[in-house]
């Protein structure tokens, strides 16, 4: 579609004029000192603008009107002149236009990328400019409409173009192919499906009662598009494709870019019936991301993928998800493992675990790369896991990197997900790291080198991460263990395997626990039969000395972490108690507790004098929980009570919100919130919001908030 054609600055002023005082104010366009001509140019529109009330009370005048109104249409061109930022260089004003599309691409939301076209309708002389400068016309973004879209390729004349897309049901997908079609001028392509907000559940029948599916979220094909790619996308550096839920079978056109993307550094294809032959790479690949559509078969051979992987010298980033050869690699006598470069640096497999088993027996990666698998078969992941395991450990290739990458210093046990969908998950940290590699391979401050995750564990079988690390325990050596993390209710603590796995470590010395599983291991330690010998402990006690034969439980454990966590009064005693079992050269020297509930200064001062030589570490914020089956006293009335369902608080910034709004109606009353739970960071993090809590139940005063 043709745009409708702009008549620029002095277009508009050689046009012709009604009366000799407009033409005169026109002809001195540019000349007269700016206050004197700012006067006169309102002096003329306000006398126009009286002469077209006047006209407009007799009949048949249209034409006339018409005439004046150009006119003042015209003088206020000659008035926007006047500002400082007019009176620009083009290329000047043409930079900040830059600067401010730049901007906004960069902070605001995905739909209010394209807003700043609205700066072009300021005035004549910044949308001549805006449309003089082609560079702000090359990126399509979002869900641009298909009229946007054809009116703007235009603008950009020549220059390298990007489509940064999410497309739903309403995407003019001709209009896209149009963009696409100028395949030798495309520099960045990502192509993505528009999310609903609230999507419906996986496996819900739809119901009657349903609204209709909502149009702009309905998955649409991209084939048609990606048909008009030409063969050769020379300046192309990123092509990602993906797709959600769709129902029909997606593939590449066959001949995709068959003569090559020569500058292409990223590929993402997800969701696409993935042919090998026809996957575009390019050996300045450094990123490939590569998912096939769920009931995908076409699986790659081994040669040919280590052959293709042969090709990408410059390989740092690796993502494959079910996509893994199907056929034992010693099947294929002759075959030598292919071995990555330096470059490399993640590593990132989703199968179950014979397929990643199998495929580790086909690479090498140097020492230095991140690992990350994910088990994703719900019932036959721990199908060969042992042996996935020591393909792990036998991974490594034969480097100059004075590594070992044998013994685990580091451990974390977590869940990723929501309350539906819990993950388990391992992050391991190798000792002995050289310095050589930076901070972000560091066992304190680094990533982990090694990331497993399990399906959800919704079936009777083996608990996913005790299996995997049961095998982990036989090939990898955890004599050097010293940190040991568990969060958000991971159920190992509470399994004997924790206690035969973790207890007799010589180097242990910190045990962090956030969202419950401490309790467990307080009561190994109380049970420690090596303890049994020490002193009385219901009077305060430095620890009694143990013959040396004898070693406790956890015997180099100093410090435990306690985040995330709800107390009541009889386990404050039952930690002093079995903290001052501890013998001799043995005892612990910290106890740090942050983001807790139901401690204050009182319980830490117990803490303390009841366990001599122990830092408690508390981060001093103060709140206070119930459970709802509990009566209150009137000594409650001014304590804060929040309940997540789970017999435990959870404290979300909304909620001093809420309550804010509910007292600017007068309301005074008792309130409940079923707070969504909400797990802050093991270093901290609900200070803030605790503190502005008891900001505002000084303002409620005696209400109670429940």
């Amino acid at each position: 579609m043709a745009e409708k054609p702009f008549a620029t600055v002095s277009e508009a002023l050689a046009t012709s004029f009604t009366g000799p005082a407009t033409r005169a104010l026109v002809e001195q366009y540019g000349t007269p000192s700016i206050p004197e001509y700012k006067e006169k140019l309102a002096t003329r529109i306000l006398e126009l603008e009286h002469d077209i009330r006047t006209l407009k009370i007799r009949q048949n005048l249209a034409a006339r009107i018409l005439e004046l109104e150009h006119d003042i249409r015209i003088l206020k061109t000659c008035q926007n002149s006047t500002p400082t930022v007019n009176r620009l260089p083009p290329e000047v004003l043409s930079h900040i236009f830059l600067n401010l599309f730049w901007t906004v691409e960069r902070e605001y939301e995905e739909d209010k990328k394209a807003c700043w076209i609205f700066s072009t309708h300021v005035c004549r002389h910044w949308r001549a400019v805006a449309l003089g400068c082609a560079a702000l016309w090359t990126n399509f973004m979002f869900d641009m409409h298909g009229e946007l879209i054809r009116t703007i390729l235009p603008r950009s004349k020549n220059l390298p173009l990007s489509v940064a897309m999410k497309c739903g049901g309403l995407m003019d997908i001709d209009a896209l192919g149009e963009v696409l079609s100028q395949t030798t001028r495309l520099r960045h392509v990502v192509l993505s499906p528009r999310i609903h907000p609230n999507p419906p559940k996986l496996g819900r029948r739809r119901s009657y009662l349903d609204p209709e599916p909502d149009p702009r979220y309905e998955p649409p094909s991209f084939t048609p598009a990606l048909g008009r790619m030409g063969p050769s996308a020379p300046l192309l550096t990123t092509l990602s494709v993906s797709y959600t839920n769709h129902r029909a079978v997606e593939r590449l056109p066959e001949n995709f870019l068959s003569e090559g993307a020569p500058a292409l550094q990223h590929l993402q294809l997800h969701d696409f019936d993935l042919h090998w032959s026809r996957i575009p790479f390019s050996s300045t690949l450094k990123t490939l991301h590569l998912v096939p559509e769920s009931g995908c078969d076409l699986y790659p051979k081994f040669p040919a993928m280590l052959e293709t992987f042969r090709g990408l010298p410059l390989l740092e980033r690796l993502f494959l998800r079910n996509i893994l050869p199907q056929r034992r690699f010693s099947h294929y006598p002759g075959l030598k493992p292919f071995t990555f470069g330096n470059q490399f640096k993640h590593l990132s497999l989703e199968d179950s675990g014979f397929q990643i088993g199998n495929f580790l027996l086909g690479i090498q990666v140097p020492k230095s790369t991140f690992i990350n698998i994910q088990f994703i078969d719900v019932v036959e992941w721990t199908h060969g896991i042992d042996w996935c395991v020591k393909n792990i450990r036998d991974l490594w290739r034969d480097d100059p990197l004075d590594w070992t990458k044998e013994d685990i210093h580091s451990l974390e046990l977590s869940y990723t997900g929501n309350l539906n969908n819990r993950r388990p998950q391992l992050e391991f940290r190798f000792g002995g790291v050289p310095e050589t590699l930076g901070w972000r391979y560091q066992l304190d401050e680094g990533d982990p080198h090694l990331t497993v995750g399990f399906p959800d564990h919704h079936y009777d079988g083996p608990d996913p991460d005790r299996t995997f690390l049961a095998s982990v325990h036989n090939h990898f050596d955890f004599t050097m263990l010293t940190t040991l993390y568990f969060d958000s209710f991971n159920k190992l603590a509470r399994n004997p395997f924790f206690k035969g796995t973790f207890a007799r470590l010589p180097h242990l010395r910190l045990i962090s626990f956030g969202q419950g599983g401490m309790y467990d291991l307080f009561h190994i330690l109380d049970n420690d039969p090596a303890c049994s010998a020490s002193p009385d402990t219901s009077e305060p006690s430095t620890g009694g000395v143990l013959p040396a034969t004898v070693v406790p439980f956890f015997p180099a454990l100093r410090v435990i972490e306690i985040y995330d966590e709800t107390f009541q009064k009889k386990q404050i005693d039952n930690i002093i108690s079995v903290l001052n079992k501890r013998p001799a050269g043995h005892r612990l020297r910290m106890l740090r507790m942050h983001d807790c509930v139901n401690l204050d200064k009182p319980e830490i001062a117990r803490i303390e004098e009841g366990v001599p030589g122990i830092q408690v570490d508390w981060d001093e914020v103060v709140v206070r929980s119930k459970y709802f089956d509990e009566p209150s006293s009137e000594s409650d009335s001014e304590q804060w009570y929040i309940f997540d369902g789970n017999g435990a608080q959870a404290l979300k910034p909304v909620i001093p919100v809420v309550l804010e709004s509910l007292l600017s109606t007068g309301m005074n009353t008792t309130w409940l919130f079923q707070v969504e739970r909400t797990r802050f960071s093991r270093r901290g993090g609900g200070a803030q919001v605790c503190s502005t809590l008891q900001n505002l139940k000084r303002d409620i005063g005696s209400t109670k908030v429940l």
